[in-house]
């Protein structure tokens, strides 16, 4: 971890990127109409395995919502997961609705607070949020996740930001300035994996700690097992 170049202040410089700029990622929401019209990627260039997925997930969509038969979405599947360039999928989602873009989000900024998003919630491209004594809780569990990345940009001071990633993503927080604080994320692999959404931290920390997780699993209770431990030595069974 680097330490911050200026260690006596602290900046929030909510809305410009920390260290160096990010080239935007090319999705494929909408991806057949967008290289018809030349604002896509080029018919020609060669897919990924994730590029694969998005494309099935769309088809996914399609028949959750009626518009294509169960017969329809395997053929279609089949033909993408076959497909080797961007051209050959087009036709398979040519006649089906975008998916809606990842929402923008202006900085968000708590002081003596609690941040929290749960549940089913359309989680945008990049969030960036300011905490000064706060506690921060993002759970992504059940959230719609609409790009294969998602960048976290943290400002905080004397707060704890916890994160709660779906199960197979991963998380990357080595971009994070720390100072008397720390980060976690036992359990969650930092390397990205194909067809997995990817988290990426970003920003300063000061006397705070930001902590990523998977889900956790419920546990069963099994009554018959308390019966057990609680019966008296010798007692006869039914």
């Amino acid at each position: 971890m680097r330490a911050p170049s200026n260690a006596g202040t602290f900046r929030p410089p909510l809305g410009r990127a920390v260290g160096r700029e990010h080239p935007r990622r090319t999705t494929l929401l909408g991806m057949a109409g967008e290289i018809e019209r030349g604002a896509g990627p080029d018919g020609n260039m060669l897919m990924a395995d994730a590029d694969r997925e998005k494309v099935i997930a769309v088809l996914h969509a399609a028949v959750t919502e009626g518009r294509i038969t169960l017969s329809e979405f395997e053929e279609r599947a089949a033909a993408v997961l076959a497909a080797r360039t961007f051209g050959e999928v087009a036709p398979f989602t040519r006649d089906l609705p975008s998916p809606p873009a990842p929402p923008s989000t202006r900085p968000i900024t708590v002081r003596g607070s609690s941040l929290r998003r749960e549940g089913r919630w359309t989680v945008p491209a990049r969030m960036q949020v300011e905490a000064h004594g706060s506690g921060v809780r993002l759970d992504f569990t059940d959230a719609i996740i609409l790009t294969p990345v998602v960048e976290l940009e943290f400002y905080l001071r004397g707060s704890g930001v916890r994160l709660t990633v779906p199960d197979g993503s991963t998380i990357d927080m080595s971009h994070v300035s720390l100072t008397g604080s720390a980060v976690h994320h036992r359990g969650v692999s930092s390397d990205p994996a194909p067809g997995r959404t990817h988290f990426v931290v970003y920003g300063e920390a000061r006397g705070s700690s930001i902590r990523a997780r998977h889900p956790r699993r419920s546990r069963w209770w099994w009554p018959w097992r308390r019966q057990r431990s609680t019966a008296l030595p010798g007692a006869m069974r039914p």
